[in-house]
């Protein structure tokens, strides 16, 4: 079981670092936040709906939608001739069909570095809103971010993106301690949670003893290394 003392101690740094509040129940371990990626695209929707990814992007989350017998759609981040990666949000919303269900959100987004801007997010969660899909935010290099830029989670824009998106974050890149597999889902509504949960039932446990110390210890005593 996770040490008693670790959900307080993500809180908290989810609040210190990013400005985020979230409640204590929000809050599940899994060794891996792909494994929590694939516990949503079997939790959302049905056999056959549509999950959306944004290459070029974390190769596995196009494993995704086979695993949970669902199609995968895309809706790539071009590249300006500057070298930027941006959003097209014209061309996200065309790939949204009616049988789209969930967005695979990358963000920071991994490989091209992005850090998505406020406003960017914001575009991003109304048109996701408007078109009743979750979100699963993968924010794994959230604490990986240069001078002059801010990461925000999407969840922590407004109450109704919080309703539907489920975030998941470690401190395995940020501490490099991937081989620990100790990782953080936040869903802040209930009846997603049990959705979520129920997909990973007898299949996805919570981590390992290491893994909670070694989460306990660098969210709570090694945010001076990180800085």
């Amino acid at each position: 079981w996770p040490p008693a003392e670790l959900r307080a101690v993500v809180q908290s740094w989810l609040k210190k670092r990013h400005g985020w509040q979230v409640a204590e129940e929000a809050l599940t371990f899994v060794p891996g936040v792909m494994r929590g990626v694939n516990m949503v695209g079997r939790a959302v929707g049905q056999p056959g709906d549509g999950i959306l990814a944004q290459p070029p992007v974390y190769y596995p989350f196009f494993e995704v939608p086979a695993n949970s017998g669902r199609e995968l759609q895309l809706a790539e981040v071009p590249r300006r001739p500057d070298g930027r990666y941006e959003i097209d949000f014209d061309a996200f919303e065309r790939a949204i069909t009616p049988r789209t269900r969930l967005l695979l959100l990358c963000n920071p987004h991994n490989p091209v570095g992005r850090v998505f801007t406020r406003a960017e997010l914001e575009r991003l969660g109304e048109i996701c809103l408007r078109h009743d899909l979750v979100i699963c935010s993968d924010e794994i290099h959230n604490d990986l971010i240069f001078q002059g830029h801010r990461h925000i989670p999407i969840a922590s824009l407004a109450p109704e993106l919080a309703e539907r998106t489920v975030t998941t974050l470690a401190p395995s890149k940020t501490f490099n301690i991937p081989g620990l597999s100790c990782s953080v889902m936040i869903i802040e509504n209930e009846a997603l949670r049990k959705q979520v949960l129920a997909a990973g039932a007898g299949l996805v446990h919570g981590s390992n003893v290491m893994g909670y110390t070694a989460a306990l210890a660098a969210y709570r005593d090694c945010e001076s290394w990180l800085d």
